[in-house]
């Protein structure tokens, strides 16, 4: 039933519908606001070099 109402599927490959990088970065600043008095000791840029770090583009190990 589902299946009849799905006319196409998109996926963005290329990054040309979605900047996911800067996607991210929106994510982390809006993250480090809302948790600033956790988090406020440590530097906004290293804290965001450090998540953008272990995110790896989305791409982590599947065998964990």
């Amino acid at each position: 039933m589902i299946c009849e109402l799905i006319k196409a599927v998109i996926f963005d490959l290329d990054r040309t519908l979605l900047d996911r990088d800067q996607s991210v970065l929106k994510f982390i600043d809006g993250q480090f606001e809302r948790y600033n008095r956790f988090l406020g000791h440590i530097p906004r840029e290293d804290y965001c070099e450090r998540f953008v770090e272990l995110d790896n583009h989305g791409y982590y190990p599947k065998y964990l």
